[in-house]
């Protein structure tokens, strides 16, 4: 129960700030005349919260073996939270504004924190099916 909680917990609070965070605090710019690539960011940013957050309810009910899928998948899910600002649709060029200065880093502390977070209970896990395939030889 214990490395369940450790292993969904982060998952489900980091996406949901995932999710969160990019339609409040960290928001996109506003005054553009049409909506720049921050907006488009961010709403793509919202969604990949909201799937990581419900990996983390899912491995809530799930097995150990099951579970090292689900933290794979909430991995794979972080590094799109990375790429998206960054690489895939990005943010508006000037240096103060809103969503370079905010939404950006906010989104690369939260995307690094879930791959943390993710490969530890990743590890746990692995550790603890290694430990009771030995123990059943």
């Amino acid at each position: 129960m214990k490395n369940k909680l450790i292993a969904s917990l982060p998952a489900i609070i980091l996406g949901a700030l995932t999710a969160i965070a990019p339609q409040t605090f960290a928001h996109a710019c506003a005054g553009h005349d049409v909506p720049g690539a921050c907006h488009y960011s961010a709403l793509a940013a919202s969604g990949v919260g909201v799937v990581i957050a419900l990996l983390g309810v899912a491995s809530l009910f799930v097995g150990t073996r099951e579970r090292i899928g689900l933290n794979i998948a909430v991995v794979i899910n972080a590094l799109l939270v990375l790429a998206i600002p960054t690489v895939l649709i990005g943010v508006c060029q000037g240096a103060m504004m809103h969503c370079r200065m905010v939404m950006l880093p906010t989104l690369m502390v939260l995307g690094a924190l879930t791959i943390v977070f993710a490969a530890i209970a990743l590890v746990m896990d692995a550790k603890s099916t290694n430990a009771a395939a030995t123990r059943v030889r």
